[in-house]
């Protein structure tokens, strides 16, 4: 049985250093995203990655947190690697549950992670590279997926991606795979309606439809940001304010879904640096409108212990 999650609110993935820029915005949250690789050191011992949380990074991140509740927001894993996942996130992740629970997890269904040149070399992508959305990648992920919703007492999200390149023949719509992962795997949607956004106004397909069509029933997080414009084709690249057509889809979404447990403002640290604390504000505003219409069974705010 797929664990309900606590209704949270409205959050944010920003872990800015300025203080001021901090306290300014805390007061208005009601959790705060945590990337662990973020207060990471790593290392590379022959074919094996190594990850370990600075101490002074760590500490530092769960006292600004203190009072609210965390939810953790994964890069490292590399669900989609041929050549096997990144254990050391697993690692990581492990002692961040120890050390402060978390209201549920996700990561990005993507890879960073391929085989190189040499025997036992390992390539790293910098950042996480869309899948295919075919059979055999559905066959790849579904299994780890399902690892990790047993391994936690608590939701396991997976985050539809930015799609750079037109989908492969015979392979299966974005929507229909995601339905197929929940359905197989156990585990639920991060739905990042940005990255969806960009996928429509990409690749040229209504994203109200195909919303039309997606299990909204799998969606505990929705992510909204904004990007950027090169030569005609949208970038997520958590770079400012929310396009009002996202906030549109964040608006649909919201009243259809659920299980929804919160919706998290994405931004880079010197972004929001550049936005202020007015910009951030207004985001976080627009957010808690668009919570507000939740369907009237779920309208109860739960807050958990941190």
């Amino acid at each position: 049985m797929r664990p309900t999650p606590p209704a949270l609110g409205v959050g944010l993935s920003c872990a800015s250093d300025e203080p001021a820029l901090w306290e300014a915005v805390a007061g208005h949250l009601d959790y705060v995203e945590v990337t662990p690789e973020h207060l990471c050191r790593e290392r590379i011992v022959g074919a094996r990655r190594h990850m370990r949380y600075a101490p002074d990074a760590l500490a530092a991140t769960l006292a600004r947190c203190e009072g609210l509740p965390i939810v953790v927001h994964g890069v490292e894993l590399s669900i989609g690697s041929a050549c096997g996942w990144n254990a050391a996130y697993i690692d990581i992740l492990d002692q961040l549950w120890s050390a402060r629970p978390f209201a549920w997890h996700s990561e990005h269904l993507g890879f960073l992670l391929a085989p190189g040149d040499a025997p036992g070399e390992v390539r790293y992508a910098g950042v996480p590279l869309p899948l295919p959305t075919t059979d055999e990648a559905l066959d790849l992920v579904a299994p780890r997926a399902a690892a990790l919703v047993q391994r936690y007492p608590v939701p396991f999200l997976l985050e539809n991606g930015v799609h750079y390149l037109p989908h492969l023949p015979g392979a299966r719509d974005e929507v229909e795979f995601l339905n197929a992962l929940t359905e197989r795997s156990g585990c639920d949607l991060l739905l990042d309606l940005f990255n969806f956004h960009c996928n429509a106004q990409n690749h040229g397909f209504d994203a109200l439809e195909a919303l039309s069509r997606l299990r909204l029933d799998r969606v505990v997080e929705i992510h909204v940001a904004g990007g950027v414009t090169h030569d005609g084709y949208l970038l997520d690249a958590h770079s400012g304010a929310v396009p009002a057509a996202v906030w549109s889809l964040v608006d649909h979404v919201v009243a259809r879904a659920p299980r929804l447990a919160g919706i998290t403002f994405e931004i880079l640290d010197g972004a929001a640096e550049r936005l202020g604390a007015a910009g951030m504000l207004e985001q976080i505003a627009r957010a808690r409108e668009s919570w507000r219409l939740r369907p009237a069974a779920a309208q109860e705010v739960v807050r958990v212990a941190c």
